[in-house]
């Protein structure tokens, strides 16, 4: 029988190990989530091959799954599809319908970049212009390009646009071949080198020209932000442009579906902005991530979990699941009485040993009657005095069985008498008779 117990005590140890070593596993793991970005080879597509790769190295909560897309509509269209959890979008892409931002990763300032001695002050003075749309390894800008230009009332008639590779635009200039080129894009290593190319190499002097009407465009269209390049953003000497320009920007933004769970998508935006720093590095500090802002309204309406986080209100684990936890140890109370006799069943829990005076009131007796010396009758008393306190005990915490003991009473008044019998009995006989 003993042996069977242990084996029970044995098979349960290991079964409690294996579930909470599978409980720690599973909370612990981290979250999958897959993504598309793309077209295959840009700037965007590395940033999250490199947010990837640095999630994983550095044994974040999230890893991030890729899906490489043509474009940021076909990233729209898999998220909208529900074959990703996760989308990086450009703001001016009309695909979505159900994206929620989480984070802004890049934003990609629109201007001009024109020859001095075409006179080209604002983009009204491009009517009839031969204006190239720089292409680099991103999506097509051109529908962006004659909202501005609407804006400012030159039609799609009234200016001859066309394509221009990135790599070939100094020549593009300095050649004749355009009056004009429109970029759109992050000021960042490789646009000042290209037009450190215009201004030095070949010796043309450009003006870079913001966009004017930036803060009534980005009033018209959501998908528009009003901002600024610095004086000097393209370096050069003297600096270019020699002044603060306003002009417009796109954002590109990691997107999700409304029904991501909240706490997933707070958290998702705490790591994206504590590994920014580091992704930043990567990428010549093109990405500058931070949380979508609150106060206007935007493309990409911001996830609630992203809304907690910016708040200040992310609900802790306990907030979140109080009442699921409630009701487990509700359930747990009903089942409790299965677990104990199923620890019982283990040999895990046995029934308090009961005090029975009958049982040991007799074997006192006994040794009552064979005593020697009043020494040996006070250790009787004491052990029966100590039953005794045993037995009030089991009476307090309902351990009595009342119909196989009986009235303890009579008892120990029986027993009481007959110790005080025996020890007049050998207090009377002369130490020389014992």
């Amino acid at each position: 029988m003993k042996r069977h117990i242990a084996l029970r005590r044995a098979a349960l140890v290991f079964a409690l190990a294996a579930i909470g070593l599978a409980g720690w596993y599973i909370a612990t793991a981290p979250t999958t989530l897959r993504i598309a970005a793309g077209p295959e080879g840009s700037q965007q597509l590395r940033y999250v091959q490199s947010l990837a790769r640095m999630l994983a190295e550095n044994r974040e909560a999230f890893r991030l799954e890729i899906s490489v897309a043509p474009d940021s509509a076909s990233a729209a269209k898999a998220l909208e599809g529900g074959k990703v959890r996760l989308a990086l979008l450009r703001s001016d892409d009309p695909t979505a319908t159900e994206a929620r931002s989480i984070a802004i990763i890049q934003k990609r300032h629109l201007f001009l970049v024109a020859r001095q001695d075409r006179n080209v002050k604002d983009w009204s003075d491009l009517r009839g212009a031969r204006v190239g749309v720089v292409r680099g390894e991103s999506d097509d800008v051109k529908p962006l390009v004659e909202r501005v230009f609407a804006q400012y009332g030159v039609g799609s008639d009234g200016v001859q646009l066309f394509d221009v590779a990135l790599d070939a635009t100094p020549r593009a200039l300095t050649e004749g071949n355009a009056d004009a080129l429109v970029f759109v894009g992050f000021p960042g290593q490789r646009l000042r080198r290209l037009l450190a190319e215009i201004t030095q190499g070949r010796g043309a002097s450009i003006s870079v020209i913001g966009v004017s009407n930036a803060g009534a465009l980005a009033f018209r269209y959501r998908d528009l932000e009003a901002t600024q390049l610095p004086a000097g953003v393209f370096s050069g000497s003297p600096p270019l442009p020699p002044t603060a320009i306003d002009t417009i920007a796109i954002t590109h933004e990691i997107v999700a579906t409304s029904d991501l769970d909240s706490s997933v998508a707070t958290n998702l935006t705490r790591t994206l902005i504590d590994v920014a720093t580091r992704v930043r590095r990567v990428e010549d500090n093109a990405f500058n991530v931070e949380a979508p802002p609150l106060d206007r309204p935007r493309r990409y309406p911001v996830h609630a979990g992203t809304s907690a986080f910016v708040n200040d209100e992310a609900h802790s684990f306990l907030d979140s699941y109080s009442e699921y936890i409630w009701l487990a140890l509700f359930g747990l109370s009903i089942v409790g009485s299965s677990i104990t006799g199923f620890l019982g069943w283990a040999g895990l829990r046995e029934e308090p040993e009961r005090v029975s005076m009958g049982l040991r009131v007799p074997n006192l007796l006994a040794r009552l009657d064979e005593a020697r010396t009043t020494e040996e009758v006070d250790r009787i008393e004491d052990e029966f005095d100590a039953l005794l306190r045993v037995l009030i005990i089991d009476y307090a915490r309902g351990a009595i069985d009342s119909s196989a003991d009986g009235d303890p009473r009579p008892m120990m008044r029986m027993f009481e008498r007959l110790v005080k019998k025996r020890r007049a009995q050998l207090a009377a006989v002369p130490i020389a008779a014992q």
